[in-house]
Parts: structure tokens; sequence; C-alpha cells
């Protein structure tokens, strides 16, 4: 036992000796190369934020509309997929600026990209972002978006038939109650005894007529759609770009910058190590070196 103690004790020191020595090449190497390793990615994150301001910018115009009330039909998400649908998009074209000779397709495509239209999880709204190169082409495309969107909420077909006739119905017997209760509010002020019926039927009236006002008012906003006064913010001139983010820019350039560098000196150094110690892989190595076309 003690033979053994003694033979694997020399092993297990000489293991810990070789990874000392692996890690105190690493700091020596790191050492050496500190200054590209660490001027090298501060030169490239400054040069890819200089060529950051080079970059074309993107701004954002955002609008939100109040899609949903009581008494609708309208959704927020089918009024979404309107904001989205090929005949929004194709009439929205010119104020986007895009050439006027792109094919259908090519402008729903483009178009798509720059226009995004997302429901609120609890209050419903409906919010509109549209980018553009150009604060005031950001705004203007928000604006005719929400113009060539208004028309589409309106009813059309059967429904807008339906729709018409009963608020035909409904401002007809408004106005045969209204005449009613002012017939019978003029008997109440005319100083002459009535009857309990009367002065209950007053009540009724004014209670039946205040609620047909109400129900009139809501045919009428159904057959009018969506329009400006539904909108909650109008479509903003945006003043900061959301691209290109020059900070992201620079920071991804230097680390990824770093990277390289770090993987270039361990290799070099690695490759000088089998030079130094191994002559038939430094031949190895030479042989590779010839075969690249960047070889010497």
């Amino acid at each position: 036992m003690q033979n053994t103690h003694n033979i694997l004790e020399p092993s297990v020191h000489a293991s810990s000796t070789e990874e000392e020595i692996d890690l105190l090449d690493l700091l020596v190497t790191l050492a050496e190369h500190w200054k590209l390793l660490i001027l090298g990615p501060i030169i490239v994150g400054l040069a890819a934020l200089a060529a950051s301001f080079a970059l074309p910018k993107t701004y954002t115009s955002t609008s939100t509309l109040a899609v949903e009330r009581p008494g609708a039909t309208l959704s927020a998400p089918v009024v979404a997929s309107m904001a989205l649908s090929a005949d929004v998009l194709q009439k929205i074209a010119p104020a986007a600026g895009l050439d006027s000779s792109l094919t259908a397709e090519e402008i729903i495509k483009r178009l798509s990209k720059r226009i995004s239209v997302t429901v609120g999880k609890q209050d419903k709204l409906l919010t509109v972002e549209t980018r553009a190169r150009t604060p005031e082409t950001a705004q203007k495309l928000n604006t005719a978006l929400l113009d060539a969107l208004y028309p589409l909420t309106q009813p059309k077909g059967l429904e807008k038939t339906q729709l018409e006739t009963q608020l035909i119905g409904e401002k007809k017997r408004f106005a045969e109650a209204s005449s009613l209760e002012l017939q019978t509010a003029a008997l109440l002020t005319s100083g002459r005894p009535l009857s309990e019926a009367t002065s209950r039927l007053y009540g009724e009236l004014l209670a039946a007529n205040s609620s047909r006002q109400v129900t009139i008012a809501g045919l009428e906003r159904r057959l009018e759609g969506l329009n400006q006064g539904d909108v909650v913010q109008l479509p903003t001139l945006p003043e900061q770009e959301i691209k290109p983010k020059k900070p992201m820019i620079a920071i991804g350039a230097a680390v990824f910058a770093g990277f390289v560098l770090l993987v270039f000196v361990f290799v070099r150094q690695a490759m000088c190590n089998v030079q130094e110690n191994s002559p038939e892989q430094a031949e190895k190595i030479a042989r590779i070196r010839r075969a690249l076309p960047f070889g010497s």
C-alpha cells in the first residue's frame, strides 16, 4: 500500500504542476497582448458608432383608436384585420412614397413591414404604428391609414338596410311620443285637476323618450362607423428615431471584435508553441499555410 501511494503521489503532483503551467501560459499570453485585446474592441466599437450615424434612420408614428363600444358590432381584432387589408394598403401607398409602378403584391409586402396594429388585452384599444424614414412621412402614413380605415367600418348590404329601417322606425316613434309628451305636459301646467293616470303617463313618456334617444344615437353611430371622434391619440410626430440603435451597434461590434481578437491571440500563441516544441507539427502548419490562398 505504501508503494502504491508513493507511485500515485508524483503523478498527481505532476498533473497539478501541468495545470499551473497551463494557467500561467494563459496569463502570460493575455498580459503580452492586453493592448490589442482592450484597445482593439474599443477602436472597433467607436468605428461602428461613427458608421451608425450614416445608416438610414427610421421613425415611428403612433395613434390609438377606441373601437369597441356598448351595442356596437365592431370588435378591435376585426378592425385590426381591416387596417392591414389589401384595400387599405393600396390606398395609402402614395402617402408612403412608394413607386406607382409597383405591383399590388409588392406594395402589400413592403407596407406590411412598415405598419403594425395591436389590440390591448385589457382596454381593447387599437394601436397603429407606422414607420418611415422621416417623422413627417411616418405621421402622414398613419393619418392616411386611419382615413382609409374609417369607411370600411361602416355597415354594408343587408346590415346597413336593417339598421336604416330600424332607425327610421325609432325616429317615427320618438316623434309621436314627443308630441304626446308635450300634450301631457300642457295638461299638467294648465292648472286643471288631472287623474293619477295622467301623471304616471307623463313620467313613463319621459323615461321612454330618453331611452329612445339613446337607441337612436347608437343606431346612427353604428351606421356611421368609426371616425375621428373615436381617436384616443392622434398620429404622433416622432422626435427620436427607433433605428439605428447606435449604442447597441457599438457594443455589439466591440464584443464581436474582442471575441475574434481573443481567438486570434490564442491560436497564434498555440501555433508558436507547436513550432517551438514539435518540428513535425511545425512542418504540417507550414504546409497548411502554403496550401491556403493567402499563405506565404
